[in-house]
Parts: C-alpha cells; structure tokens; sequence
C-alpha cells in the first residue's frame, strides 16, 4: 500500500474476501464448536480455549481479555505489526 490511501470500502472488501478461520489457523489450532471455532488466545496466558472465531461474522473475540477484531486486527496483534503491514499480509491471501 507504499503510502497510498486505502478507503475503509476497500479494508472491507479484503475482509470479506478473506476466511478468518484459515488466516487464524496460519497461526494457532482451532477447533470447531457449533458454528464458530474456538481456540486458546494468544494475547494472554489461555490454557481454557477462550477465544472464538466466527467466520458468518468475520470476527475473533477472546471472552477471558477481550481481545477482539477482524482477520486483520489478529494478525496486527500476533506479528505485532502495523495496520498497513498486516493489511498487506491478509490481502495477499484473499
């Protein structure tokens, strides 16, 4: 994205284009319950699954620290990197 605008249509377009169970999966294993699939959080010490996934919504939330977001915002927090960078990495997948 080198600097360029990208308008928030075009953000939900790349989400939506996107599974977020596959991308998540790239980084830990989740297991489907019902409708969402549930894994343990990496944002704190989660030895209980605590955070589920839902694909209908496009969402992650962790119900232990609240972590929460789309497939972009997980792998923003995981790699620790910025907005654009993450972007960037989910977009390469859809």
């Amino acid at each position: 994205m080198n600097g360029l605008q990208i308008s928030q249509t075009e953000i939900e377009n790349i989400v939506s284009s996107v599974s977020i169970v596959d991308i998540i999966s790239e980084y830990i294993e989740l297991e489907k319950k019902g409708k969402n699939f549930i894994g343990l959080c990496p944002f704190h010490n989660d030895s209980n699954p605590s955070m589920s996934v839902s694909e209908d919504k496009k969402i992650f939330k962790c119900f232990s620290c609240g972590a929460g977001g789309s497939a972009i915002k997980f792998v923003q927090d995981y790699e620790n990197i910025p907005f654009p960078e993450a972007l960037n990495k989910v977009a390469s997948k859809a």
